[in-house]
This record gives C-alpha cells, sequence and structure tokens, in this order.
C-alpha cells in the first residue's frame, strides 16, 4: 500500500483535517479550512529513486509526493522532521518549494508539493539523495502528479501572506523599542498546521520580505523585525527592505553561520541595533572581526559597540548615564519608594567609598548582613566601582529594596570600629532588554556546568566564583538563593547525582534541604569551610538518606573539645551516617571508637587517607617501593631502635631480626656524638633504599592512635603509634599473614612532617598531592596491653576476595553512566558494555577504539 494511503485517516493537531478511502483506490484530503479538498488517485504509477532525471515526465503545476526513507534511522533524534526539512532546504538552493501534508512515519517520510520543478530538479541531480548536517546521507523517492491541482486548494503562499499581513497591523514593543514586526517562530501559528512554513527555507523567506514590500499601507510603520529562532542560514531576501533606517534587527536563535555572507545580504540594511546571539557565528574563531563590515550599519551588536564586541559590557558602561538617568532616592526623599512599587526596571545603588576601602567581596558580605533572609532574592548585577562609588544594579525586589529604605534607613553598618556607610539609589534607570543579565538563568546555566559526570558528582564549590555568574552576585548566604539553587539542581540530577559539594560558600543557613528529596542517589554533602554555626542550621539535611557529611572549618567544629563528642552529636541528627568529615564511623564491627586526636577537623584526611594508604604500601614488599611517589629530593628519614630482648631460648633469633632496625638507626652508641648524622638518610633515593632493607610487616591496625599535632592546610605534623608484627621471610603469605608463625610483635611510632605541593588535582579537583619532609620511624617493645590484644581484629586478604557479578542494580548504574560519558543512545551503550564483560575500563577503551576506527556511526549518539 502507498505510503500516504489507507483506509481512514481522521483528524491532525487541531482534529480538523479527514482523510478518507475512495472507490478505485483513491483518497481525498479535506483539510478543513475551507480550502478545495485534494483528490489523491496517483494516475501514473512510476515512482523515481536512485536516478537524476524523470525522463519525458513534466512536473507541471499539480500536486507530487515527496517520501523521504529515513527508515527508522531518526527515532532517538529529538526533531527528526526538522533535521529532514533543513537538509531537504540545503538540497534545493533557494528554490520554491511549499510543502503540504507532512506526515510522520516509522521508516518514511511523506509530503505534498507543487509547482516546484526547480526544486524536483536539484533533487535529481543529487541523485534523490539528501545529506544531513552530521553527513549521513537519506535517500528519497518522488511521485509526480499525483493529484491534479484544481482551484482554492490550499495555498501555502496565501496563507503566509495573510499571517504576515495581520502581524503587521500588530507592531509589537520590545526593550523599549515600538513598531517590532515579531516573526518569532514564524512556522508556529496555528494557521500553518497543514502547511510546513520555516523561514529556513529561502523562498519562504523571500516570500515573506516580498508581502512586507507590497505592504504600502503598513510597511512605513515598522520600527524593526523580530526574525528569531527561525533557522535562518541566509538572509539574502532582507534585501528587500534594506535602505531604511530600523531600531532594532532581531536573528537570533537562527542557523546562521558564514560571516561573509551575512555581510554580503546586510551591506545596505541599517539598523540600530542587530542581535545574533545564539547563531554558529559567534563560535567562529575570528568573530567579531569578521563582521567588521558591518559597523556604520549597525551601532550595537548584541547589546554593545562593535569596539567592545570582545568584552563583557554592562549596561553601565553603554546604556546608563548616572548623572541623568533615574531618579535619586535617599534618607530624604524616601517617601517617595511606593513610586516605584511595581517598577520591572533595573535600580542603582550607589555606596560611596572615596578611597575604595573595601573590594567587592567585603562590601557585599557587610552589606547582604543587613537583608531580609525571608524577603524576595536579591542579585546585585554589573557591579563596578565608579569614581567614588561602588555601584551595581538590581531588579524585582521591591521588598527588599523597601526593608533597606524604610527598616536600615539606606545605611550599611561596618562591625570593625561600628561605623556607618550612608548609600542612595537611582530609581528606574534602564528598562529590562533580552540582552541583560538574567541571574535565575545564569544560576541555571552554573549548576548544569558544575556537574562531573563521571564521579556522579554536582561541585558547586565557590558557586559565586563561576565564570557564567560573572555579572551577578550570586550569595548562598541567602537560603532562599541557596533553596533555589538547590532545586535547580535536583531537578536537573534527579536521578544521577550521588554527591554535592557546597564548600567555600559563605552558607550560614540550610533550611531548604527537603528540596533535595527528589535525588534519590543522593549520598554525600560535603559542607566544609561555610559559616555555619550550629547543628541546628543543617538540620533539614537529617531527612536525606546521607551516608557521607563533610563539615570540618564550620564553627560548629568548635562547640566541641573532643573529636568523640563531636562524632556523637552529628550522629544525633544524622543517624544514617557512616563517615564523616573523611573518616569512616564504622570500619569493622566490634571495634572502638576511632581513636584520633585531631587539632583541627580538616585533617581527617590525612589519617583516613594518606596515613591508611602508606602503611598499606609499606606492608606489602612488592608495593613498597611505590613509596617513592611520597618523598623528594628534599626528605629527611631518620631510624631509632631501643628494643630491649629478654633473654631466652629464642634470644638470638629475636637479636637476629632486631638488627635489621639496628643497622641502619640514629641511636648514639656510647655517646659518640661524632656519629650523629650517620643515621640520618636525605632525598627519596636513598630513603626508600632504606625502607626497602628493612623487614617484612604487618600492622595492627586496630591498635593505631593518631594525633595530627600540627595543620593549617599547608603544613601538617602526624603522628602514629601502635603494634605491628615482624613477619619471617619464609612465612609470607601475601598482602595478610597467620599469627601463629613465630612472628615477632613490635612497638612502634612513626611521625610525619608532610607539605601540600599542589592542589586543585583529579576529576573533582579536589585532590591534592603531598610530600613528606621529614620522617622519624622508631622501634620499641610493645607494651601488655598491645600483646594482650594483638591482632584481635581479623582484616581480610584481599587477594583472595571473590569477584561477584554485578547485581542488576549495579548494571543499570554503569550502563547510565556510561552513557553519560560517552553520549550514545542506550542501544549501543548496551551493546559495548556487554561486549566489555561489564568492565567498565574496558568498555571505555572499546568505545575509544570504535569511534577512532568510525564504526560507531552518528545516529548513535543521543
Amino acid at each position: 500500500m502507498h505510503p500516504l494511503f489507507g483506509r481512514l485517516t481522521v483528524g491532525n493537531k487541531s482534529g480538523k483535517f479527514f482523510s478518507f478511502a475512495m472507490p478505485n483506490q483513491m483518497r481525498v484530503l479535506d483539510f478543513g479550512d475551507g480550502s478545495m479538498p485534494i483528490q489523491l488517485d496517483y494516475p501514473d504509477s512510476q515512482i523515481f529513486s536512485n536516478c537524476s532525471s524523470y525522463g519525458d515526465r513534466v512536473p507541471g503545476i499539480h500536486w507530487n509526493e515527496i517520501t523521504v526513507h529515513h527508515r527508522g534511522r531518526l527515532v532517538y533524534s529529538p526533531n527528526p522532521e526538522q533535521i529532514i526539512l533543513d537538509a531537504l532546504y540545503q538540497a534545493i538552493d533557494g528554490a520554491d518549494f511549499y510543502p503540504v501534508f507532512y506526515q510522520r512515519g516509522k521508516s518514511a517520510d511523506t509530503m505534498l508539493a507543487r509547482s516546484c520543478k526547480a526544486a524536483i530538479d536539484n533533487l535529481f541531480k543529487q541523485g534523490l539523495s539528501i545529506n544531513l548536517e552530521r553527513g549521513a546521507s537519506i535517500p528519497i523517492s518522488i511521485q509526480l502528479g499525483v493529484a491534479q491541482y484544481q482551484r482554492n486548494q490550499i495555498s501555502p503562499t496565501f496563507q503566509i501572506a495573510r499571517v504576515v499581513t495581520r502581524l503587521m497591523k500588530q507592531l509589537v514593543q520590545r526593550d523599549g523599542v515600538d513598531g517590532l514586526l515579531n516573526l518569532d517562530n514564524f512556522g508556529g501559528h496555528p494557521e500553518f498546521e497543514n502547511i510546513v512554513v520555516s523561514l529556513g527555507n529561502p523562498c519562504i523567506l523571500m516570500n515573506v520580505c516580498q508581502v512586507i514590500l507590497n505592504n504600502d499601507t503598513e510597511r512605513f510603520r515598522l520600527n524593526g523585525f523580530i526574525l528569531s529562532n527561525n533557522r535562518i542560514r541566509d538572509v539574502r531576501p532582507l534585501t528587500l527592505l534594506a535602505n531604511m533606517d530600523y531600531a532594532l534587527l532581531d536573528l537570533r536563535g537562527n542557523k546562521i553561520k558564514s560571516a561573509d555572507r551575512l555581510c554580503r545580504a546586510l551591506e545596505q540594511f541599517r539598523a540600530r541595533e542587530l542581535l545574533l546571539e545564539n547563531n554558529p557565528i559567534l563560535k567562529i574563531s575570528n568573530f567579531p572581526a569578521s563582521i567588521r563590515s558591518l559597523e556604520n550599519n549597525f551601532k550595537l551588536v548584541n547589546g554593545k559597540p562593535f569596539n567592545m564586541l570582545h568584552k563583557s559590557v554592562s549596561p553601565l558602561d553603554v546604556e546608563i548615564d548616572l548623572e541623568v538617568d533615574g531618579a535619586r532616592l535617599d534618607a530624604n526623599n524616601k517617601w517617595k519608594l511606593p513610586e516605584f512599587e511595581n517598577s520591572q526596571h533595573w535600580h542603582a545603588f550607589m555606596i560611596p567609598d572615596p578611597i575604595e576601602e573595601f573590594n567587592q567581596e567585603v562590601l557585599f558580605d557587610f552589606f547582604f548582613i543587613r537583608l531580609d533572609p525571608t524577603l524576595s532574592k536579591f542579585y546585585p548585577c554589573y557591579y563596578k566601582y565608579i569614581n567614588t562609588e561602588h555601584v551595581f544594579l538590581v531588579r524585582n525586589c521591591f521588598d527588599q529594596i523597601a526593608h533597606l529604605v524604610n527598616n536600615c534607613n539606606l545605611e550599611m553598618t561596618i562591625p570593625t570600629g561600628n561605623r556607618i556607610f550612608r548609600y542612595y539609589l537611582r530609581m528606574n534607570v534602564s528598562t529590562f532588554k533580552q540582552h541583560h543579565v538574567d541571574p535565575e538563568e545564569c544560576i541555571q546555566k552554573a549548576v548544569s556546568q558544575c556537574y562531573v559526570t563521571q564521579n556522579r558528582m554536582l561541585n558547586l564549590e565557590r558557586f559565586h566564583a563561576k565564570e557564567c555568574l560573572k555579572d551577578v552576585v550570586v550569595s548562598l548566604s541567602s537560603p532562599k538563593i541557596l533553596t533555589y539553587i538547590l532545586s535547580v539542581a535536583s531537578r536537573k540530577f534527579m536521578t544521577t547525582c550521588s554527591e554535592i559539594r557546597l564548600c567555600h560558600n559563605k552558607i550560614i543557613v540550610l533550611d531548604g534541604a527537603h528540596v533535595l528529596g527528589m535525588m534519590g542517589g543522593l549520598r554525600a554533602v560535603d559542607l566544609s569551610h561555610n559559616w555555619v554555626q550550629d547543628l541546628a542550621c543543617i538540620n533539614s539535611l537529617g531527612n536525606l538518606p546521607l551516608k557521607s557529611l563533610v563539615l570540618h572549618g564550620n564553627k560548629l567544629c568548635r562547640n566541641y573539645r573532643l573529636p568523640s563528642e563531636y562524632v556523637r552529636a552529628v550522629k544525633e541528627v544524622f543517624p544514617q551516617l557512616t563517615t564523616l568529615d573523611g573518616v569512616d564511623l564504622q570500619t569493622n564491627p566490634g571495634q572502638s571508637v576511632q581513636k584520633n586526636f585531631l587539632c583541627d577537623t580538616g585533617a581527617y584526611e590525612l589519617v583516613g587517607a594518606f596515613l591508611k594508604h602508606y602503611l598499606r604500601e609499606f606492608e606489602n614488599d612488592e608495593l613498597r617501593h611505590n613509596l617513592y611517589k611520597y618523598y623528594s629530593e628534599d626528605s629527611l628519614f631518620t631510624l631509632t631502635c631501643n628494643y630491649s630482648v629478654v633473654q631466652n631460648h629464642q634470644t638470638p633469633k629475636i637479636l637476629q631480626r632486631i638488627s635489621k632496625y639496628n643497622k641502619h638507626a640514629r641511636n648514639l652508641r656510647n655517646k659518640d656524638y661524632s656519629k650523629a648524622s650517620d643515621g640520618v638518610f636525605f632525598g627519596s633515593t636513598d630513603i626508600v633504599e632504606i625502607l626497602l632493607q628493612l623487614p617484612r610487616v604487618t600492622h595492627d591496625f586496630h591498635s593505631l592512635q593518631t594525633d595530627v599535632m600540627h595543620y593549617d592546610g599547608k603544613v601538617a605534623v602526624i603522628y602514629v603509634a601502635g603494634l605491628l608484627r615482624d613477619e619471617p621471610p619464609s612465612t609470607r603469605t601475601g598482602y595478610g599473614f597467620r599469627t601463629d608463625i613465630g612472628g615477632v610483635l613490635l612497638g612502634f611510632s612513626r611521625q610525619f612532617v608532610v607539605k601540600f605541593d599542589e592542589a586543585n588535582l583529579g576529576l573533582g579537583k579536589r585532590a591534592r598531592r603531598l610530600k613528606i619532609a621529614n620522617e622519624r620511624l622508631h622501634i620499641t617493645n610493645p607494651s601488655k596491653a598491645l600483646i594482650r590484644n594483638a591482632f584481635s581484629v581479623n582484616y581480610p586478604d584481599p587477594s583472595e576476595r571473590q569477584v561477584e557479578e554485578d547485581s542488576l542494580d549495579v548494571k543499570d548504574h554503569k550502563l547510565l553512566l556510561f552513557q553519560e560519558v560517552t553520549g550514545l543512545i542506550s542501544t549501543w551503550v548496551t551493546s559495548i558494555v556487554e561486549e566489555a564483560d561489564w568492565d567498565f575500563e574496558r568498555a571505555l577503551k572499546l568505545f575509544i577504539q570504535k569511534n577512532a576506527d568510525c564504526e560507531i556511526p552518528d545516529l548513535a549518539f543521543a
């Protein structure tokens, strides 16, 4: 059966279209709009495909049917119809082409068109094939004269003219500019439901411009054109409307790529402002220099003068004159404030500071103290120090302005010295324009850019410093702003995010954590280095199923004298917590409370990460040489030993064991101070060489006590003491050891002085690299208590762990993560991960190889 042929089809989007079968394989299309129905009878059965000529047939003025055989290859594309139409418009190369009755199908799309001989000729020249933007080729077929044209049948040109004429009588105002013809998303008008209208089709744009040109009654009222969001590539038809002075030409959100073509088309077109945002032309390397020839045609481009296009320009630079624009409001005339209650315009805050005593950050720290957290969100925009005043713009926050005027009397108190700064406002200094900053749009963009797919982590650290927030001050000390940011994050990453980092954001209260309830996978939150003073300020987080929480660096940590007291208090609010400040709270069943004595809770990472890994690598003979990475050429290492041997039948064996420590020890025998430097080892090479000569050992991690005696973020002094077992070479079994094979129990202590030499490392930019500057290892006799409880907690041997097959949840997680990393559609994701036997690393390597070998088609990407 023919693609357009069927027993009965009823309804289109509005329910007005009817198609019904007739005898002798005939079908009638009645669009329900008063036009004459189209009678499809297919008198010529010839269907052309994969050829370059239609022979002796003539397309004429009758209806032709075009079929695009995509075979379902675009099923995962967001807008398959638009992709096909864009390819068709490129193929017909500007010829007249007005599609009617576009029908989507599983394997093919069909449409009708008439009076389009030049377009059909261009399609045949390309062998009846169209090329998509990504390079894929799709075949098409054409059947000529499928229905005879009759007067009063549907006419795309007539409908387009009717809509344009109506819009010319309904001119709009935008950004303070009157008389604008609004053709934004022109093809979306309801009158076009039965025809395909896109200004991305050059012939339709030309038709629209001709209608405007021919309407002498309304044309001279036009002050500009809004042509945004129309997929326009070529604006040559606008030459018909040139040689007049307009206020605005809005071409935002189109597909304009070629600067040369744009400059040629607008050579005679003049307007005060040209808008080009969200066009590919802005991404070319030589923009804006590539459109320099238009400098005399347009005063502004995207709200900026030509000589400032490469810079971030504030309205304070080019649009606002603070001497004359707006109305001054100060303590003497604050009774005028109600006049501006419903204003949507920008208002300027003017804070005198003749010697620029405060920088931007400090100024806003003091200013935000005066705001009322229960009122509207307050977003200062376009901050600038002008002459002797701090200036910034705000809008849509009248209740906060009223609070600052009536309750605070336009005064800002500086706690140091108890000084008062008085300021004033200029109200309604500018209307809000499309290219002006929208704070909440900027926040949404910034949140999206902060997500680290590989780690399923949303990194909002120092959120206010993100690049896309450079024109707006976003203070997370405001509970409402913080809640809004978290709600944006929750909606965007509902099922994918497992960790949120909110450190270094001056957060005081987090009372809106309930918005994170939509994040079903959220298990970790980092609130370190904020201004939280009490656990009650973050109570709302207690309703989330968090397993890990980081709070160090907050004032609340100073409320507790001992780490154990701090842990108990946090566990009362977060009973389900398993990790606090990087320390595992339930390392092994039956263990006692963590025995760490820290001068600063920021040092938890040293105990939980560095120390554990260092001692594990020291235990393993095959990994001990890896300790090289912890030392530098300036590192120092010393070893001392005062182990006293009890005389018994094992004395010779024990002395032999201890001799390996005494050999390199710095013990001053017979008080010979001339040899004091013999036991000091310098540099990573010498130190690791000594460490490799020491006996194999196993640490009793349950016995360890740690003490971080100094920590300032750059240098730390770490002390650890406990029990280890010296293992005979013949009895070592790998990573773990048995306790009944004659190992010698020794007491030990190690002191490390470490320095952090690099930061912001790793995928999440949170890792730091440390080096050991000075280390001392001491061997001594273990206490009776250590011997009595020696190795009472068994630690599993990692080499003996069984690798279990992933659960379904784990497999689903791997598929989801792999899709986020690669951008592939689900079928390809499953195929590659299964081929790699669910090994994620192998799957990534396989993807890279297949992509390099061009084995993955464009359609495989979402």
